[in-house]
């Protein structure tokens, strides 16, 4: 895996963060608020995934999409274990074919083809959540696989689909820093930046998605290491 210094403007926003996360935190009295006791907590909203180093020099587009995660307490330990989720599209191309392809027997009509290149994030996490009341800055490690995956689905008028997937999976290690903020007892907003390190994967490049008239559809793949930031920004529930 490549653990080469991050770019400068990459560096700046850590620290930023890590700033933004440390000054709360000092200033915090630990009987301030409402939100004192060890719970459970899932949170989702929307997340950016900026590629970073090999993946930004053979890709380097910026991912759109969601994300989830759940943490319960271990007993009196300042630790969480918990499951984090991420979706993020790479990108899209659809075409309305005016003809029949011959492609599905008995179709007849207009068909569309929809071409869809999507990246899923699956990762253990363990938690370092020590403090309470309403400001709860956090760090996670994380351990799991994220899924480079491309789907082509063929629709007819009639309602028949044909579709095709094409996905590699690939390990991933990372780390997390959050911090939430609590409105009431049980509702909060999140947020955090996620490095995750990832091997190589061959994935296809979106840009050489081509969709011919019969209905086929071609594209290139790109092959390295998938190494990226994830900023995520959402509200939560604790039970």
């Amino acid at each position: 895996m490549d653990f080469d210094p991050c770019p400068l403007m990459i560096r700046t926003a850590i620290a930023a963060l890590s700033l933004a996360l440390l000054l709360p935190a000092s200033a915090q009295v630990m009987k301030d608020g409402f939100w004192q006791q060890r719970s459970s907590t899932a949170s989702g909203g929307l997340e950016v995934g900026v590629p970073l180093r090999e993946f930004e020099r053979t890709w380097g587009s910026t991912t759109f999409g969601l994300s989830a995660n759940i943490a319960i307490p271990m007993r009196t330990l300042p630790l969480e274990f918990g499951y984090d989720f991420a979706w993020g599209r790479m990108g899209s191309e659809v075409r309305t074919l005016d003809r029949p392809t011959g492609n599905i027997i008995g179709s007849r009509g207009r068909r569309r083809v929809d071409v869809k290149c999507s990246v899923l994030g699956h990762h253990a996490l363990v938690r370092f959540n020590p403090l309470r009341g309403k400001l709860r800055p956090y760090g996670d490690a994380m351990l799991g696989a994220r899924n480079f995956i491309t789907r082509s689905t063929l629709t007819t008028e009639q309602g028949k689909a044909d579709e095709v997937r094409d996905g590699q999976w690939v390990a991933s290690v990372g780390w997390a820093a959050g911090l939430m903020y609590s409105f009431s007892r049980q509702i909060f907003v999140e947020g955090r930046v996620e490095r995750l390190y990832n091997g190589k994967v061959d994935y296809v490049n979106p840009q050489t998605i081509d969709i011919a008239s019969d209905g086929s559809v071609t594209y290139e793949k790109l092959s390295g290491h998938t190494g990226s930031l994830q900023i995520h920004l959402g509200v939560g529930l604790r039970f």
